[in-house]
């Protein structure tokens, strides 16, 4: 009996994710689906894949010289499918994680442009932090992250993205006098930064830290909306994207404090995973280079007061 695509699957997940209830959840099957289908499996190669001895999940011999044929095997099946089906081949959730500013601008656009490409597609989208999202992401749990200062490893793929540019902000009345200040009297004024887990945070606070800033106190606060409204109340002076935050600006809620050394733009990046059995992330990375936008409002525009 020949081996089936559905036990070359079974047989391929539970050994990159490690398990047999991590592929069963990868698979939305049964665990005992997937140990009868290795099962299966072995008994059409007459050996065991896995040694089943050992106190973790390992391969044997003949499971590790058989594991890159089965995923040459898949990924054959996927582009057979593709060619045969076209887009409506990809059916199904794509997971995805996006940190908020991405969220707050371009997400929209990209979940829709998804939608016209890959009709079958359900986007699945998780806004969080970029260091939570590439955990994720290297444990299979996200197929994509749009996110910061990816981990720099042959693992994973990264298709630049647009870079943003941060402006420091305050209250009219808050803050120097000048418009333009050099770096360092910045620690003369408390400043309100998203929590540790965000990109943003960590690489303009290292970024202000090597420029010789000396931050005394800090105020953390994991939304870049709410930053905005502590710092419209008089609160500190914080680090936002000057052109989503426009109204506020020339609504006079918000006022742009100009550094010497300036904030330099933070490139974003959509990353997977370099040996993903489908062509499917690499595409919608594609997508996200066409939609990056982060001058957009992904709601209509507020009333400034909203962040006050």
């Amino acid at each position: 009996m020949p081996a089936s695509l559905k036990q070359l699957e079974a047989f391929y997940w539970t050994a990159t994710l490690g398990g047999f209830t991590e592929a069963a959840q990868r698979l939305n099957l049964a665990q005992s689906t997937i140990s009868k289908r290795i099962l299966e499996l072995e008994a059409v190669t007459s050996g065991p894949l896995f040694d089943r001895a050992s106190h973790a999940l390992r391969l044997t011999r003949a499971g590790e010289a058989s594991l890159p044929i089965a995923a040459e095997m898949l990924a054959l099946e996927l582009r057979f499918r593709e060619a045969a089906g076209g887009p409506a081949s990809f059916s199904g959730p794509f997971r995805f994680g996006a940190t908020e500013l991405v969220a707050l601008t371009w997400l929209p656009k990209l979940v829709v442009a998804m939608k016209r490409d890959y009709p079958n597609l359900i986007p699945v989208p998780e806004v969080a932090a970029s260091v939570d999202l590439f955990g994720k992401l290297v444990t299979n749990e996200l197929d994509l992250v749009i996110g910061l200062d990816p981990p720099q490893t042959p693992e994973l793929t990264a298709a630049p993205l647009q870079a943003v540019q941060l402006e420091w902000v305050s209250a009219p009345g808050f803050g120097p006098a000048e418009d333009c200040i050099p770096l360092g009297e910045m620690a003369k004024y408390p400043i309100l930064s998203q929590t540790q887990g965000s990109g943003l945070q960590r690489l303009v606070l290292d970024w202000a830290l090597a420029n010789g800033l000396q931050i005394n106190r800090v105020v953390q606060c994991n939304s870049l909306n709410v930053l905005a409204g502590l710092a419209a109340s008089g609160l500190g002076v914080t680090f936002l994207t000057a052109s989503y935050f426009a109204p506020e600006i020339r609504s006079g809620l918000l006022r742009v404090i100009r550094t010497e050394p300036a904030i330099p733009p933070i490139r974003y990046f959509a990353v997977h995973r370099a040996r993903d059995l489908s062509p499917l992330a690499a595409r919608v990375a594609a997508i996200a280079q066409q939609c990056c936008d982060f001058s957009a409002r992904s709601l209509p525009e507020r009333e400034s007061a909203s962040v006050a």
